[in-house]
């Protein structure tokens, strides 16, 4: 059986246990009704300290400009409209969420029904998020502008350095090859020690300039053919007073005959902070294996040496910029710059811990003979 209920109990009911804000107002913005929420919030104990009067009574100024230019839109458009205000220091500081209905009676506007709901903790909220975001920003802005003074000043110093230390190369060049008088054994020993370690600061401020020159615009690469024992026997020549005076000893085995193609410049600095790093990072006296060869469409370089074990987090990151298993012989751009060349061809490089004591580092090149010149942006 249903039950029957008469239209004015419901709706008093309605306003009574509501709860949301709800007033009725006539044309000149007098109330006609309000729930008892709208009273509580206006802290009256009774409507009839509402009823019959005008909202320019009732609300704070800047609250009651607000809800006419609101009620105004109302009537102009004959359509809901929403708007968000604040009751001000009075009430709280509430903040309300206010819909406001024309009642349209014989094509006639006759009122205007308003609910209200309170969103002043959604708005706190939210505006704390802005305001995160904001100092979220400013600080991403502040370490942005800091780290472009690093590169800058890096970039600048490097620069600055790499003149007098070709100029200290070449001197001891000079002087290892007999130009100013005979050198003993043990003369020539010590020269070449020196001239190695004079490499290596040199290699360690290319790759700095480098870095800094691919890291702020294009990177071209030009591509040649060439031998891949082309490639390495430069590269071994190199590292032989290192390997030398380390006691280590290189394998090299390539089953590679055919030419590739790339920027033999760039990968030549590719292998050498390979070589580099396993004879610096290997134990005295161990061994250092090179394995070349073909896998599918591609050209695998390995090199594999023996010395501690790379630590789990360090492998992580380990091609990331100013990343270093050792604090006191590199800066952490090597590899970084090693990747970048190796990306820029199309291949990948990674490195493994494959033992107790057992390293491989390991980048792949795609096969190609196609001579041409690439540009790719960082």
């Amino acid at each position: 059986m249903m039950i029957e209920f008469h239209k004015d109990i419901l709706f008093d009911y309605f306003m009574e246990n509501s709860q949301e804000i709800i007033t009725v107002k006539d044309l000149n913005y007098d109330y006609s009704l309000c729930s008892r929420t709208f009273l509580k919030l206006l802290n009256f104990s009774h409507s009839s300290r509402v009823i019959g009067k005008n909202m320019r009574e009732i609300l704070p100024f800047e609250c009651y400009s607000q809800l006419c230019e609101h009620l105004r839109q109302v009537l102009f458009t004959r359509e809901p409209v929403t708007c968000v205000f604040s009751l001000g220091r009075d009430y709280g500081g509430k903040i309300l969420k206010h819909t406001s209905v024309p009642i349209v009676q014989d094509c006639e506007i006759t009122g205007i029904v308003s609910i209200s709901h309170d969103i002043t903790k959604e708005e706190i909220l939210k505006q704390n998020l802005v305001r995160k975001i904001n100092e979220q920003k400013e600080l991403l802005e502040k370490k942005k502008q800091l780290e472009a003074q690093k590169e800058m000043f890096m970039a600048t110093l490097t620069h600055d350095l790499k003149n007098p230390v070709q100029a200290q190369l070449m001197s001891l060049k000079m002087l290892n090859d007999g130009m100013y008088g005979k050198l003993s054994a043990e003369q020539h020993e010590l020269l070449e020690i020196i001239i190695e370690s004079s490499k290596y600061m040199q290699n360690m401020l290319g790759s700095l300039l480098n870095t800094y020159k691919y890291d702020n615009g294009v990177i071209e690469l030009e591509r040649t053919v060439f031998s891949v024992d082309t490639l390495m026997k430069s590269c071994l020549n190199e590292v032989k007073p290192l390997a030398k005076s380390r006691e280590i000893r290189i394998f090299y085995n390539s089953d590679i005959k055919e030419d590739l193609s790339g920027d033999i410049v760039q990968l030549r600095r590719v292998v050498g902070n390979l070589l580099n790093n396993a004879l610096n990072y290997a134990f005295r006296g161990t061994d250092l294996v090179i394995n070349i060869y073909k896998r599918a469409d591609n050209a695998v370089f390995e090199f594999i040496n023996y010395g501690n074990n790379i630590p789990e987090d360090v492998l992580e990151h380990i091609f990331e910029k100013y990343v270093s298993g050792n604090k006191l012989t590199g800066v952490g751009l090597g590899l970084y710059f090693s990747k970048k060349v190796v990306d820029a061809h199309g291949g990948r490089i990674f490195a493994e811990n494959i033992g107790e004591n057992k390293i491989k580092f390991t980048f792949e090149l795609p096969v190609t003979k196609t001579a041409e010149k690439a540009s790719i942006q960082w």
